[in-house]
């Protein structure tokens, strides 16, 4: 197999597949991913595929144990997640007996919070200042939301200045720059898959944030990652989503992303 522009990378994994394929002990023959048929592959076919699976998934809906880990507080909750075409959310949070806790949603540029207990709905930086207090760290929603399903943040905007596969020749690695920011994206895909694996995006030689994409397993025909984790190395904050029983593209009511309590008065 012939790796256009870098061709060592993927010689190896030819050797790879063919031994996978051909042990005479095993009872079944598992199928040759896709890209060890093709006669070359190029970094842009590793990121076209990225592209097509974010095309993948209209909606997800699930339970999910949310992690916050911090220097001044760890917490976890239960919760439900609804997400449309990676824009928009909604985060239902429970206690531990079931009770409602809060809602947050995020649609059409717009963030509210639902706070049952106060019967009080906070909106814009009241939200922001809420979450801080709450939780202990803010998420950009604009741009890490594609984090949670799966997805590469600004993946249009990324262009590669090298690539390589590692030392034990497992993961496929993409040192990239955003054309608009600037800095450095580091991507790490699956060698045998191409499903993204971690993200670092540094800027000014320091790490912004960092992903983890772990524990995939199919639902329906996609590859989603059951365990997340998003992490703010210069704050030491750490968020994690640990997905139960997720449900993709089978569609979200019609209000989800309005507020349960319509009656309830704005602060």
């Amino acid at each position: 197999m012939r790796v256009t522009n870098h061709p060592p990378f993927f010689r190896c994994l030819v050797f790879f597949a063919l031994v996978f394929v051909s042990w005479g002990c095993q009872p079944r023959v598992e199928p040759v991913a896709p890209h060890f048929l093709k006669d070359s592959i190029t970094t842009g076919y590793v990121l076209q595929r990225q592209v097509d699976r974010v095309g993948k998934v209209k909606n997800l809906k699930s339970f999910t144990r949310t992690s916050f880990l911090g220097p001044k507080r760890k917490q976890s909750f239960r919760q439900s997640l609804l997400i449309q075409d990676s824009q928009s959310i909604r985060v239902d949070t429970y206690g531990l007996f079931g009770q409602a806790l809060g809602v947050f949603i995020h649609h059409e540029d717009k963030i509210v919070f639902f706070d049952p207990a106060k019967g009080r709905v906070y909106s814009g930086a009241e939200v922001e200042s809420l979450m801080e207090k709450m939780l202990g760290t803010q998420v950009d929603f604009h741009e890490h939301l594609r984090i949670f399903v799966g997805h590469i943040p600004r993946l249009e905007l990324l262009k590669v200045l090298e690539s390589h596969l590692n030392s034990d020749r497992t993961r496929y690695i993409l040192r990239l720059t955003d054309i608009q920011r600037g800095g450095v994206v580091i991507l790490q895909f699956s060698a045998m898959t191409l499903l993204p694996l971690e993200m670092t995006r540094e800027l000014g030689g320091r790490s912004v944030y960092s992903v983890t994409w772990e524990e995939y397993a199919k639902v329906g025909d996609y590859d989603f990652p059951h365990l997340v984790t998003l992490s703010f190395p210069e704050k030491e904050e750490t968020i994690r989503v640990k997905y139960k029983n997720p449900v993709i593209n089978q569609g979200l009511p019609a209000d989800t992303f309005q507020l349960p309590l319509p009656s309830a008065k704005s602060r």
